[in-house]
């Protein structure tokens, strides 16, 4: 079945470079084509407004120019002229415009525009770019335009994106599903290599430039994340001279934190740096209200968990741009973060008796203390070249990219559990020590090359190979009689290897107002773990095909409606994999499952994109299906120990609608807001002891986000942020509503080289996570919170770098490339 899917998919793709020699639509039309840049940085401007005129001064076409600062405009033969235009710049019109009775194309070259010398606080305020972007495969969000991600860790900034939620554990949800693929600057990193945003509040919010939302990836991106990819784009300037910035933030509950980004440029070399340092305290608690019906004796607990989480963050990024010759660029670049917490976690079980399935009597009450050391730090290294072989057109290239990681952590625990019966009695006091060593080195080699073989067609493939062994020694020892001895129901030593080797092809055109774009990608993964109690191997491997699809009919420069398929893999991460306990809750443990296999989804999704101007809305539906569906199952022993365990269940179908709208009511008014609706149904059992659990669930949920930005002439912005998650049926239970409010205010002084804002985050204290757990041998009703309210100022301040309008070329390319023509 697999090999006729590849070879319908080949014919497709033949079929279509077939189409470059039709011949072309009945309606003969000719093109221009230009570019917009800002006289005065030399750099290209996006959302500059192009209006086609005929001679007659009728409106015939019109629209904004993307990201490179271009612009294009198919028109029927005759005489035109154009105006530029961008607010707070100077118009600028281009006359005798003349289109012949053939098929061609007018290039009417660059075209700078001058910042008007009037009304300057309009520079201000309207040459900004757009917070959110729709393009034609991603949804980009500029964060630095959102005030509530002042002084914001980058996990913390994930949390606030349409679509995104980020758990009480870290673990990070699309559209209501997990299996989310995190890249940095479009490339893996030890930062979030785990899946989990948790490490993400390492890297402070100063450095990210944007984050890109990709539901449905093209073939040259990697197959892993089930229901799409999270792209941070960190900080970098590449204009001539010194730039950068600085930032200072205190905040309560107690968090303080420091930040640079500078850059340097040269004719030949452009140096580029950027650091953070952080002292947090973050304070978390949560209950559980439990009932165990069919343990050996039923009974009810209630647990109390409190746990504080301090230390001290570092994290450097430092590299360089080599300008060898003007088409050939080698960049050199390296982080380094370090981390180092003391986190406690106190846990108080109290155990009634059942008295006809309610709560009775008090008879035992246990205190849990857990103290615990953590370092880590993470090394990364990479090198990039970058070789265009037509100086007349830069998107004819080829990117070679290498990278080392190297991540290592240490947590070291000391754990004290008192017995109470009415008064602490000495012989009841249990004392348990744990390491657990976790040490990741990962070498991945990547290149791609583009040949555009058209203005609007481009061939693309590439070969990418990424090898990863983690090992991760984890000891339990228990004192008896003044001596540690080692736990061997919890001491174990694992070891992972992954090896992902892939190549992929990928053309694109245009034919009038339809572009395509076909891919494939094939990859091939090795994964082996190894468990050195019991001598244990679990070796597997995988070849599979992924086909992509993007299709979008130009309605206008600025409406279009797209539709897209891609396949993906979701491979079991490696705490997945790992069979290890967490001891800081004797009652409620988590392991891993070594016989996990990898989650496939084939994802569609269609939808209609209007981009007027500054404005942007999004409406589309989409549909997922997933065979191997990894749920974390959670089973009872007879005393009333809880575990959880991730295990494959049958398949899941999920079906949404969802509309992305950002526009401005007024000039000094911004609002933008996401909805997404959704249903999942999920199929499948779970076997413990003969009895068998269905694991069943139909539910329907919402999501939506709204964020509203005022901004006066006097530079004093005020932004609100809302969000909102409704209730979830979950295959063991329910997931409760939940709902966030953040507020800020922030004011330009210095000239507008600098910005004090205040930043009110979780205004309403609501942040909590709520769920419920209906099973037979277990019900519980469960409340965490992952951190309270917190007040932050902040003050940033810039070095010869003025807020720019939008287009300018800073970022860096994040992976970014899927330009179609679009």
């Amino acid at each position: 079945m697999k090999t006729k899917v590849t070879a319908i998919f080949f014919f497709l793709l033949v079929c279509s470079f077939g189409g470059f020699s039709q011949s072309a639509p009945p309606e003969i039309k000719g093109k221009i084509i230009g570019k917009v840049i800002d006289q005065s940085e030399n750099t290209p401007m996006e959302f500059a407004t192009i209006s086609i005129y005929s001679t007659d001064s009728t409106l015939v076409d019109g629209g904004i120019t993307d990201a490179n600062g271009e612009f294009s405009f198919s028109l029927k033969p005759g005489n035109y002229y154009a105006e530029v235009q961008f607010v707070a710049y100077q118009k600028e019109t281009i006359s005798n415009i003349s289109v012949e009775n053939r098929k061609s194309t007018i290039d009417i070259g660059t075209i700078s525009l001058k910042p008007s010398t009037t009304n300057l606080n309009e520079v201000t305020v309207r040459g900004e770019k757009s917070e959110m972007v729709i393009g034609v495969d991603r949804k980009i969000f500029n964060v630095g335009k959102d005030l509530t991600n002042t002084g914001n860790s980058a996990a913390e900034i994930l949390d606030n994106i349409p679509t995104v939620a980020v758990d009480a554990e870290g673990n990070i949800s699309l559209r209501g599903s997990g299996g989310v693929r995190l890249l940095i600057d479009g490339k893996p990193s030890g930062l979030v290599n785990s899946g989990n945003a948790d490490a993400l509040r390492a890297l402070q919010g100063n450095m990210v430039e944007r984050v890109e939302v990709i539901t449905n990836p093209s073939a040259r991106y990697e197959a892993e994340g089930m229901v799409g990819i999270i792209n941070i784009v960190l900080k970098k300037d590449e204009r001539y001279g010194v730039h950068g910035s600085f930032e200072a933030s205190v905040a309560h509950p107690h968090r303080y934190q420091l930040g640079a980004n500078v850059s340097f440029r040269r004719e030949k070399i452009n140096y580029f740096f950027n650091y953070g340092v952080r002292y947090g305290e973050r304070e978390g608690n949560g209950y559980s209200n439990q009932y165990f019906p069919q343990a050996t004796t039923p009974f009810h607990t209630r647990l109390d968990r409190d746990r504080d989480r301090t230390g001290w963050s570092n994290n450097l990024r430092a590299g360089a741009d080599f300008f060898i010759n003007p088409t050939t660029t080698l960049t050199a670049a390296g982080m380094f973060d370090y981390d180092n917490e003391e986190n406690f976690t106190d846990v108080r079980y109290r155990d009634y008796t059942d008295s006809n399935g309610k709560k009775g009597d008090l008879y035992r009450e246990t205190w849990r203390y857990d103290q615990e050391e953590e370092t880590e730090y993470d090394v990364e290294f990479s090198l990039n070249l970058e070789k265009i072989f037509d100086p007349e057109n830069e998107k004819h290239k080829l990117n070679a990219f290498a990278q080392y990681i190297l991540d290592d952590e240490t947590e070291d625990s000391e754990i004290e559990e008192d017995i109470v019966l009415g008064t602490i009695d000495p012989d009841d006091i249990e004392n348990q020590q744990v390491l657990n060593e976790e040490k990741e080195e990962n070498f991945m080699v990547q290149a791609d090359y583009v040949y555009p073989f058209s203005k609007d067609g481009r061939f693309e493939t590439g070969i990418r190979g990424e090898f990863r062994t983690i090992t991760n020694p984890y000891e339990v020892q228990n004192q008896v009689n003044g001596d540690w001895v080692t736990d061997e129901d919890f001491t174990n030593d694992f070891k992972y290897d992954e090896s992902v080797m892939a190549m992929y092809v990928q053309g694109a055109n245009r034919w009038g107002n339809i572009s395509t774009q076909l891919g494939l990608r094939a990859e091939y993964s090795d994964i082996g773990t190894y468990l050195k109690q019991g001598d244990e191997n679990n070796d597997r491997s995988y070849f599979d095909f992924f086909p992509t699809l993007h299709t979008t009919y130009h309605f206008s420069n600025y409406s279009s409606w797209q539709i897209s398929y891609s396949r993906r893999i979701d491979r079991p991460h490696f705490w997945h994999l790992n069979p290890f306990y967490g001891l800081s809750d004797s009652r409620n443990l988590r392991r891993g499952n070594p016989n996990l296999e990898p989650e496939y989804t084939d994802a569609y999704e269609s939808g209609y994109v209007y981009t007027p101007g500054k404005s942007s809305y999004y409406a589309g539906i989409y549909y997922r299906y997933t065979t191997g569906v990894e749920e974390r199952i959670n089973f009872v022993t007879d005393d009333g120990i809880t575990i959880s365990e991730p295990r494959n269940l049958a398949d899941r179908k999920a079906y949404g609608a969802e509309t992305n709208i950002s526009f401005e009511p007024f000039k000094w008014w911004n609002l933008s807001g996401n909805v997404n609706f959704y249903r999942m149904q999920t199929e499948g059992s779970f076997e413990d002891n003969g009895n068998v659990q269905d694991l069943s669930s139909d539910t329907y949920s919402w999501d939506t986000r709204i964020n509203s930005r005022m901004r006066w002439d006097n530079d004093l912005s005020f932004q609100t942020t809302f969000f909102y998650r409704g209730e979830q049926e979950t295959t063991q239970g329910i997931r409760k509503p939940f709902y966030m409010m953040n507020m800020s205010l922030s004011k330009d002084i210095l000239k507008g080289d600098g910005t004090i804002t205040l930043n009110v985050r979780d205004v309403l204290n609501s942040r909590k996570f709520r769920y419920e757990i209906k099973q037979p041998d277990l019900k519980s009703t469960n409340q965490f919170r992952w951190s309270t309210r917190s007040i932050r100022l902040s003050f940033i301040y810039r070095l010869n770098q003025k807020k720019q309008p939008g287009g300018g070329r800073q970022g860096g390319d994040g992976g970014n490339g899927d330009e179609m023509g679009y």
